[in-house]
């Protein structure tokens, strides 16, 4: 050691040892009141005063929870209020008698409190160990004492607490002071070892060269232990095996004796790569950037001892050894990962095949719901034109069809995969075949007049008035096809013929030919049209010979109901598409004219709706409010948790997105509150209705789910359900009657209110469009454009914009699967049709068009 760490180490002992002998007789007196400041906290007599304090309060509590419930039943648990009255017994004993309560009980409040609760207890003690007929008839007399006593042991709780925190504060002064002055003495010392590390520094310099040595040999020990899961070979710049480890000799079947000392591309590189390979250890170890070094990483094919060619995936450092520099070679065989790769791509080929199948499928299929749509609207025109009349009734009732049928066309894109597993449901009801088959001529005449189109029915030969059938099933069919027949007919006729096809008057076949005059289907499409997901052309803007949309569906709907479908054409002259279904043949039922309507439920509820999107709130209050419950309306799911978790409602209905919090997330933190809150039926109040979605609702912890939008039957169904406990329920799937179609704001709201609310989706409509004009994948991003757009969505259908809110939807996927291409095509998609949507629903633009 030099002379001048000599001194520094002399100057150290000499100057500082005398202020630390100072200052430890000072800590020393200081430790030991803290010490003796510590035992008594450590003793937690505080504690344990507080805790039986508290527990007398709440075994009070419990004591009198207990006499109410044996006095309300018919057979008295008497064991248990003799139990709860022991404990009671026991805890005011403890304050009464304890020595941890002799200071409080020199507080004339608590004594005479602590007595007055002692002397009912005494009292109480020859009822409560006599016989159970006298415990039992002296129930409510020790209620209404034992309810008496409530100020008292509330007194008890309130001076105890007073008592011990002041005895807390003055103890908790005693040790701060303590506490303070050790650590102005603790500082001291710390400042004083603070400047001896400082010297010691320089006395230790040679010792810190020697522990930096060493460290780097502990690194590349630690290299190689570390990574044990990796074949490490440790090489010389030469290229010459140092070193290797248990998972080298497993990947390439060579021993460290074996091979130390030889060359490691001689023994794991193929021939054909060792210049390379030679070329590359060059490369490396020259000085600047390393282009295989560190963490990058490449796949090579190696060679084992036993000449088996094997892939690995390679990485190379550099690293500085005591006499040379040395090569670390990371190596990892991944004949497993590529294997697993190669199924894994075959996987998701199939994957995307599949999906890309379905997608197709459910674009093609949401261009056929035009079909029904065009008859409310073809009916729309008609109602316009007429005033409150019977002509209007009955326009009305024809719109209802078509929008039914509109909804039942969205449940069958939705459950498709129901008919791919043949678990459709049949449900039969009783109906009269002839009255459904002039509803569907009725609901599709205005949109066959558009086309210059005639459109009737007709028996061949006797008729069935009432039959047994899905008439739901039926519709649809029919409704397809003549939709078909409408689109390729113009200036023509449709004829739609009924021939019973057998003569029993029980089970029958009927034969339903829908004919055209329209532009006729060629040989080679009539082999195929009906096969899944077929058409003559899978684009929506395919020419007039095209044979229609659906037609797969349909054939699965007929094949549900036990009956067959085909098609006769000549391109040029027509189609005739025929249906062969069993029907059994029915007596009128009674009552037949009075239409069965889903009650309301039995009693009020109430209801907490949990919805972010104002008008949609204002109309599910409206609704709820009109069948007599008490709605309380939240606006995210914070403030649903917080509201469910202090009032008990009924049940709730719960919009999954929200902001904030959504429906799933606010649904599982109800579930974590204590009963009863945790208990409340929790429905899915959503437009999510696929299937694999409502089952995560259900995981989620909720009942079922309620479809948007809103139909009244479905809405009391599932209230009524809740009222029978009979969930769970799933509601947006139920059959609705005729006359319970899905509200539209007008059909609820006030004039000024429906004005109010319709002049703000415009404004809101308009808004959106004008962000989206202008690059909105930069300006707004994927996440807004969703979320505004499910925003709109959930409004736009309460305004008959169905088409802009089907327009919506499409975006909203889109920008949630951040597809820059589709979202691009779906906003210019979605500006044309808000520019319809716009002039039909602005009074102001009504009005100027009808004045010009």
């Amino acid at each position: 050691m030099s002379g001048r760490p000599r001194l520094f180490l002399f100057l150290k002992n000499w100057l500082f040892l005398p202020l630390v002998a100072l200052c430890l007789p000072l800590l020393v007196l200081f430790g030991q009141e803290v010490f003796r400041d510590l035992k008594l906290l450590r003793s937690a007599d505080t504690d344990t005063v507080q805790w039986t304090l508290s527990q007398v309060e709440i075994e009070y509590l419990d004591f009198l929870l207990t006499l109410e419930r044996a006095r309300s039943s018919g057979t008295p648990d008497l064991s248990a209020v003799r139990k709860d009255f022991d404990i009671l017994y026991s805890r005011v004993g403890i304050l009464y008698k304890g020595r941890l309560f002799a200071p409080t009980r020199e507080i004339d409040k608590f004594l005479i409190s602590v007595t007055e609760v002692r002397d009912f207890l005494d009292r109480s003690t020859t009822v409560i160990d006599g016989p159970d007929a006298i415990l039992q008839a002296a129930i409510p007399d020790l209620l209404t004492q034992a309810n008496a006593l409530r100020p008292q042991i509330r007194s008890l709780f309130i001076q105890g607490l007073g008592h011990f925190a002041r005895q807390s504060d003055e103890q908790r002064s005693r040790v701060f002071a303590t506490l303070t002055e050790l650590a102005i003495i603790s500082v001291t010392i710390l400042v004083a070892l603070g400047a001896l590390s400082f010297y010691s520094m320089f006395a230790n310099a040679q010792t810190q060269e020697r522990g930096r040595a060493l460290a780097r040999t502990n690194a590349h020990m630690q290299t190689i232990l570390s990574t044990t899961r990796e074949a490490i070979i440790v090489a010389d710049a030469k290229g010459k095996v140092v070193d290797l480890n248990t998972a080298s000799e497993t990947t390439f079947g060579y021993t460290l004796e074996a091979v130390k000392g030889q060359s490691i591309g001689d023994l794991i590189v193929p021939p054909e790569l060792r210049d390379v390979h030679r070329a590359g250890l060059a490369r490396l170890l020259r000085p600047g950037k390393n282009r295989l070094a560190g963490t990058e990483r490449v796949r090579r094919e190696a060679i084992r001892a036993d000449g088996e060619r094997i892939p690995i995936e390679l990485a190379l450092q550099p690293a500085k050894g005591e006499d040379d520099d040395l090569i670390i070679v990371f190596a990892r065989d991944i004949s497993h990962q590529l294997d697993a790769e190669t199924q894994l791509r075959k996987a998701r080929d199939q994957a995307l095949a599949g999906e890309k199948a379905k997608a197709n499928f459910l674009a093609v299929m949401s261009h056929e719901i035009r079909t029904p749509l065009n008859g409310l609207l073809g009916n729309l025109t008609l109602v316009s034109k007429t005033r409150l009349d019977a002509d209007q009734r009955v326009f009305i009732q024809n719109m209802e069809i078509s929008g039914r049928q509109l909804m039942h066309h969205v449940n069958s894109i939705l459950d498709i995969a129901k008919f791919e597993s043949g678990k459709t449901a049949v449900a039969h009801s009783i109906f009269h075949l002839g009255q459904f088959l002039q509803e569907i001529v009725d609901s599709q005449s205005g949109h066959a007049g558009h086309n210059q189109t005639t459109i009737e029915w007709e028996w061949l030969g006797p008729g069935l008035a009432w039959v047994k059938a899905d008439r739901t099933i039926l519709e649809q069919v029919l409704l397809n096809l003549v939709g078909n027949a409408i689109k390729f007919t113009h200036a023509g006729r449709i004829r739609i013929e009924v021939e019973r096809l057998t003569p029993n008057d029980g089970d029958c076949t009927v034969e339903l030919r829908i004919i055209d005059s329209g532009i006729g289907i060629s040989q080679a499409d009539q082999a195929r049209i009906f096969e899944d997901f077929e058409t003559c052309d899978s684009t929506f803007t395919r020419d007039s010979s095209g044979t229609g949309l659906g037609l797969g569906i349909a054939r699965r709907m007929v094949q549900r109901l036990g009956g067959k479908i085909g098609v006769e054409s000549t391109p040029g002259e027509g189609s005739v598409f025929w249906l062969r279904l069993p029907f059994l043949s029915v007596v009128e039922p009674p009552d037949t004219y009075k239409e069965e309507k889903v009650k309301a439920a039995e009693r009020s509820l109430s209801i907490l709706v949990a919805e972010d999107v104002e008008t949609n709130a204002f109309v599910a209050r409206k609704l709820l409010e009109r069948d007599g419950h008490k709605v309380t309306i939240t606006a995210d799911g914070l403030s649903t948790v917080a509201r469910a978790r202090v009032e008990l409602f009924d049940v709730i209905l719960m919009d999954i997105s929200m902001p904030g919090m959504d429906g799933l997330q606010a649904t599982q933190e109800i579930r974590k509150a204590p009963a009863p809150f945790c208990d409340v039926p929790i429905l899915a109040f959503s437009a999510n209705v696929l299937p694999q979605q409502t089952d995560h609702f259900r995981a989620s912890g909720m009942d079922g789910f309620i479809g948007k939008p809103l139909q009244l039957p479905e809405l009391r169904r599932a209230l009524q359900a809740v009222l029978d406990k009979s969930l769970p329920v799933n509601a947006g799937k139920a059959e609705s009657p005729l006359d319970d179609s899905p509200p539209m704001a007008q059909d609820i709201l006030d004039q000024p209110e429906y004005d109010s609310f319709l002049g703000r989706f415009l404004a809101e409509g308009d808004a959106l469009l004008d962000e989206l004009a202008t690059d909105p994948l930069v300006t707004m991003g994927f996440d807004s454009i969703a979320s505004k757009c499910h925003r709109i969505r959930s409004t736009a259908s309460l305004f008959g914009a169905a088409d802009f809110a089907a327009k919506l939807g499409k975006l909203e996927i889109a920008a949630r699967n951040s597809d820059a291409a589709a979202s691009v095509m779906e906003i210019a998609k979605l500006s044309e049709v808000w520019t319809s949507i716009r002039a039909t629903l602005d009074p102001n633009r009504i009005a100027a068009s009808v004045a010009e």
